[in-house]
């Protein structure tokens, strides 16, 4: 892949899946999902672990270590283990950060309570100040609030997997990745590292694979001096980086529905999540965007892209087209393949 962001991008949307692989305990993969039989490790307490699996991780560049071998560290925190992330060296000087999305359900490994205690984390959508030190005080700096309580309660651990990384392989800068819920923490990470390693302040690089937007104008205009590398990617028919509600591009303002009664409820909910989020969130970094068919639009724009396209798909009540397109596996990691 010529394009050094995207090659860059393949490497990350693997990182992201990876974060996904830390479960708790007892967790038994879905289909398609090849661990390395005997490299599964335990976490601390046997609480929760991660599974190893070589079609993702090996394209992420791993440094082996003596001390490490060829397993990231890794942790998760809060009820039920629903926040989670891997740290870990690269081969190119990087240290990696990838944080895992919002926990699918799967009834196969008892994680319903997990998923609900995640879901309605990320349904705390009232905004919460947010401060980055670097930035202008004379701006208010505010982020969804599920998404802070989540990046504050994993960064304790967090800061100690990048002190016992760093202490191991020094590295030159950090890249950061996400899918979904991990997406939109990316950004809160990346403010966080620049704040307690200042060494690293203009030297982040964040790929967030369907980021929701998260943050107001303050948060977005001090932001940009500590990450200027910031990538969002979105494929699409994917309605999760219009949630809960994007300022810059008003999903709600572009369903629209013959129904008079689906019409009412759809704009009674639009002004519930308008109040709830203090009129909308904005998000940082430039735009990429991938078709249905997992191809680059070059140039393509949110409004003339993919805001038209997924309204579209949602005024078809094509749900499992919208569901299918978020997917991590199936439909971002393709984009890059």
């Amino acid at each position: 892949m010529a394009n050094p962001q995207l090659a860059m991008a393949r490497r990350m949307i693997n990182a992201a899946i990876c974060a996904y692989q830390v479960h708790p305990a007892g967790w038994v993969p879905g289909p398609g999902i090849q661990p390395l039989q005997g490299k599964t490790v335990q976490g601390p307490g046997n609480l929760y672990f991660y599974n190893v699996v070589p079609m993702f991780q090996d394209e992420v560049g791993f440094v082996k270590s003596a001390a490490q071998g060829y397993v990231p560290l890794f942790t998760s925190s809060g009820v039920d283990d629903i926040n989670a992330a891997l740290v870990g060296a690269m081969k190119d000087g990087n240290l990696l950060i990838s944080i895992r999305g919002t926990i699918p359900p799967t009834f196969d490994n008892d994680d319903i309570f997990a998923w609900m205690h995640d879901w309605a984390q990320d349904g705390e959508i009232q905004p919460r100040d947010w401060c980055i030190r670097q930035g202008p005080w004379s701006n208010v700096q505010q982020v969804e609030r599920g998404f802070a309580a989540a990046m504050l309660n994993l960064w304790p651990r967090l800061i100690q997997m990048i002190d016992q990384t760093l202490a191991m392989t020094p590295c030159k800068s950090v890249v950061i990745a996400g899918h979904s819920k991990g997406a939109a923490m990316t950004f809160l990470a990346a403010s966080l590292v620049a704040q307690a390693y200042p060494q690293f302040v203009g030297k982040i690089e964040v790929h967030a694979f369907a980021p929701p937007p998260f943050c107001n104008l303050g948060f977005q205009k001090a932001y940009a001096a500590l990450a200027p590398t910031t990538h969002r990617y979105q494929v699409e028919n994917d309605v999760v980086p219009f949630l809960p509600l994007w300022d810059d591009a008003d999903l709600y303002t572009a369903v629209r529905f013959s129904h008079l009664g689906r019409e009412a409820a759809w704009l009674a909910f639009f002004a519930f999540i308008g109040f709830e989020t203090g009129g909308g969130y904005h998000t940082v970094g430039d735009f990429t965007y991938f078709n249905s068919k997992h191809k680059l639009v070059p140039g393509a724009n949110v409004l003339t892209s993919a805001l038209p396209a997924v309204a579209k798909t949602l005024m078809a009540e094509a749900f499992e087209t919208v569901a299918d397109a978020h997917s991590a596996i199936a439909s971002y990691r393709p984009c890059f393949m």
